[in-house]
């Protein structure tokens, strides 16, 4: 999940981000460690991706795992930024519910958003007697599209309240009646709550399965993995699937076999077999992977078709993997014994948490604090950043391994929070500078000056940072202010140039990952620039105490 929420796929990402979600809302926690590393780069899609969806679903994962402390300004900037967009401000308000437990802090991004929809919003994290007094009248007759999609939201959650929209009618019938509504994406919703809700059951859809084929792409979807897995009557399941696999929609045929990671019953294998030798959508074939090594044991030709997805490598490699997790097939695969845990579990072996213990305390803690106020030139550390964890993540065998975490829109007041909370050994800030200071920000995005001396006050107090890297223009003195303090201090004595800058990064650090100590990684880097522009590469500085 970690690997497709740094891939630049906006589909995988999304996907790997809902299933966050889902393991959440079932019951399944990180651990303390793997939760930090998920906040991180759930905050850092929410403020940087370019899809909308991935925007929202970073949103949702942060409302499940997020702190307050961690994750409140990545969700306020990213509210800001996308006040136009009313789901991504729906999903912004609930994620602030949860951080600030019903405690909604008052921001100007909010101040458009009507009190129906606020609440609706907020409901999805919180209870009803969190937010006081919940009262809603929603006409669902003259309701727009967008506040009805929230109810249904809510309603799927299980985080409603009977009668929550109608005094005379329950939520049942509501969904019911929505399912027949104009809009396409709220009859989706309306299948998507059938399916969540606890309380209700196919007798509550408002769209009969047969006439699954003639609705849109996105509804055609929801029924399809709605029925994949909730349909009784198997033979009438059966009928559904065989239609459902040959559907002209690469979307409808995804939720068909999303459905049916939650589905096996004897005769399945006939049309599930012969659909994976037909079907040519990546997206739909790793699903059906992931299916089949989730019940290999339940048919040979299961284990026999994963094994052989498995052997294609890539993608599809993983999602059988990820389906056979504690199971034979993954000691088969592997040729290992399995490994029992997962993230999200505890680990039944015994050793396997002290292994990862200490793993995870000989790694070298980099934190990348990156800031780009809104009153100054526009940069993209992000790309930067996204562009390293690619490459580190092409370095399989690592001599002193690296684990980044990064802080986007970074304000004074988390420095130190972050140094103590992390425990870094090199620290990174990307974004401006000027003679004797860096540009951070302020809440509302504008520039928040750090001087030379309040930073070397900083390090002096904290003691562990071997090396800084300041990637902002006219360092060398605030570098030089440091110094006393830390061990490497790398700055630079010019502008840096935006494009050749990167390149020191990715040589730097994968010569670090290689064993090379900070001098030797410092010449790589500046060399890497070097091929690019010797003028950017003569401006580095590396400055030992």
């Amino acid at each position: 999940m970690k690997f497709e929420l740094d891939s630049r796929d906006a589909r995988r990402q999304k996907a790997a981000l809902q299933d966050v979600c889902r393991r959440y809302r079932s019951g399944q926690t990180l651990s303390p460690e793997s939760r930090r590393d998920f906040e991180v780069q759930a905050g850092y899609l929410a403020v940087n991706a370019s899809d909308t969806k991935v925007i929202r679903w970073a949103l949702n994962t942060i409302a499940r795992l997020g702190t307050q402390q961690g994750a409140a300004n990545s969700v306020t900037v990213a509210l800001a930024r996308h006040a136009e967009d009313p789901e991504i401000v729906g999903a912004a308000i609930a994620a602030l519910a949860k951080l600030y437990r019903g405690a909604i802090p008052s921001l100007p991004s909010m101040a458009p958003v009507s009190p129906e929809m606020r609440t609706l919003a907020a409901m999805q994290t919180v209870t009803a007697a969190q937010l006081g007094n919940v009262q809603l009248r929603v006409d669902i007759d003259i309701a727009d599209a967008e506040l009805l999609k929230l109810a249904l939201i809510v309603i799927g959650l299980n985080c409603d309240i009977q009668h929550l929209l109608h005094p005379r009618y329950s939520n049942g019938e509501l969904v019911r009646a929505l399912g027949q509504h104009d809009d396409p994406v709220v009859r989706q919703y309306s299948v998507w709550a059938v399916t969540e809700n606890r309380a209700l059951g196919l007798e509550h859809l408002g769209i009969p399965f047969e006439r699954t084929e003639a609705e849109p792409d996105n509804v055609q979807a929801k029924m399809l993995e709605l029925g994949a897995s909730k349909i009784l009557d198997l033979t009438e399941r059966q009928d559904l699937i065989l239609a459902g696999s040959s559907y002209t929609s690469v979307l409808a045929r995804e939720g068909l076999a999303k459905g049916l990671l939650r589905s096996y019953y004897d005769g399945l294998g006939d049309v599930t077999l012969n659909w994976v030798a037909t079907e040519e959508e990546q997206r739909v074939r790793v699903l059906l992977a992931e299916h089949f090594g989730r019940y290999a044991e339940r048919l040979p030709s299961y284990e026999e078709a994963a094994i052989d997805l498995a052997n294609e490598g890539g993608d599809l490699r993983r999602h059988v993997l990820r389906g056979a997790s504690g199971r034979p097939l993954q000691r088969k695969l592997e040729g290992q014994e399995p490994v029992v845990a997962d993230l999200f579990g505890d680990d039944l072996n015994g050793q396997g948490g002290l292994i990862n213990m200490i793993k995870e305390q000989a790694k070298t803690k980099v934190l990348i604090m990156a800031a780009t106020p809104d009153d100054a030139g526009r940069i993209r550390p992000d790309k930067e950043v996204a562009e390293l964890r690619e490459r580190m993540a092409a370095m399989p065998s690592q001599k002193r391994p690296l684990v980044f975490d990064s802080i986007y829109a970074a304000r004074l007041d988390q420095i130190q929070q972050e140094l103590v909370r992390q425990r870094p050994t090199i620290l990174h800030f990307s974004g401006h500078g000027a003679p004797g200071m860096l540009a951070f920000e302020t809440a509302d995005g504008e520039t928040a000056p750090l001087d030379a001396d309040l930073l070397a006050r900083v390090l002096k107090g904290y003691r562990d940072i071997e090396c800084l890297v300041l990637h902002a223009c006219f360092a060398e003195q605030v570098a030089k202010e440091c110094l006393p303090h830390v061990k490497f201090v790398v700055g630079s004595t010019d502008a840096v140039d935006d494009e050749t800058a990167p390149r020191f990064s990715y040589l730097f650090y994968q010569s670090l990952a290689a064993g090379m100590d900070y001098e030797q990684a410092f010449e790589m880097g500046t060399t890497e620039v070097a091929f690019k522009s010797r003028t950017a590469a003569d401006a580095y500085k590396i400055l030992v105490r």
